[in-house]
């Protein structure tokens, strides 16, 4: 009976150590997208002093600090969604000593988030909305760096529009590999979950 109780609270602190980790790591990567969109904001208010008051070379400049942010924060939302498998197995094992019947599993915990917050489980209505506020961010990030490299192209030398172009390109690659790599990392996290838990739960 004790070796239970032991083997339960040992579950209980790891799922809380879990929990917070995925809940720290997912509001900071909101509180980049904030800051990003805010940043924007900010850049676009004062685009009428481009080229005076702000000079172009630095202009040209002015999208890196958001890359660094679509950068980071990709490894911040995939880590936090990392996490989240964690917590889910975790779950299955605390909710397997509770004794709550099996069909009740998918409203306990993080499962029923998931149904929301995760594209690959949730509803249309929540696919197309995720789909929404991650395009949102891709087509200002990107919108305003083809903005500042329209603005910029006549202003400052042939070369350093070139290089700028190339730059911003790679970045992009990076970030879209960044997302790409882990999501595949993910899956495979999901189908060993799907493997192992998912059949014993739907056999309750």
């Amino acid at each position: 009976m004790n070796a239970i109780k032991d083997h339960v609270s040992a579950l209980g602190a790891l799922y809380q150590a879990e929990k917070t980790d995925a809940a720290g790591i997912f509001n900071t990567a909101m509180a980049l997208m904030g800051i990003g969109c805010a940043y924007i904001g900010v850049l676009m208010t004062v685009s009428d002093k481009f080229g005076k008051d702000i000079s172009w070379p630095i202009v040209l400049l002015l999208p890196i600090p958001l890359w660094i942010i679509s950068a980071f924060q990709s490894l911040m939302t995939l880590n936090a969604m990392s996490h989240g498998v964690s917590v889910r197995i975790i779950e299955y094992a605390l909710f397997s000593e509770s004794g709550l019947p099996g069909e009740l599993r998918k409203f306990v915990g993080s499962a029923s988030g998931d149904k929301i917050m995760d594209i690959s489980q949730s509803e249309l209505a929540h696919k197309i909305t995720t789909i929404v506020v991650y395009s949102g961010v891709v087509l200002l990030v990107g919108g305003f760096t083809l903005y500042v490299l329209c603005r910029t192209w006549y202003q400052v030398s042939y070369i350093a529009s070139i290089l700028a172009a190339t730059g911003y390109t790679l970045l992009l690659i990076i970030v879209v590999n960044s997302w790409v790599a882990g999501k595949r990392i993910l899956e495979k996290a999901n189908k060993q979950y799907l493997k192992h838990f998912e059949p014993k739960q739907n056999q309750k």
